[in-house]
């Protein structure tokens, strides 16, 4: 399956969907920049990009944690 987002096309597996659930859930038990940050290092490693990512958030928790996101990406 691949997503056709205007940000990137990437053939999504089952592991690389999960880390962004992951994500997600870190985000939601307000989990320290540490632990975020090595996940997006994943999520990059596995071929997401940063806009994408940003908007996964946003649509699946909010702006504020689309925001967290974008600040700690800078970290990654």
């Amino acid at each position: 399956m691949y997503d056709n987002d205007e940000h990137e096309t990437v053939a999504k597996t089952l592991w690389s969907e999960t880390l962004i659930e992951v994500l997600c859930v870190a985000l939601s038990k307000n989990k320290g920049d540490e632990q975020i940050v090595k996940i997006l290092t994943d999520i990059r490693a596995k071929g997401f990009k940063d806009p994408y990512v940003i908007s996964k958030v946003r649509n699946d928790i909010d702006n504020a944690a689309a925001s967290r996101v974008k600040a700690l990406l800078r970290k990654a």
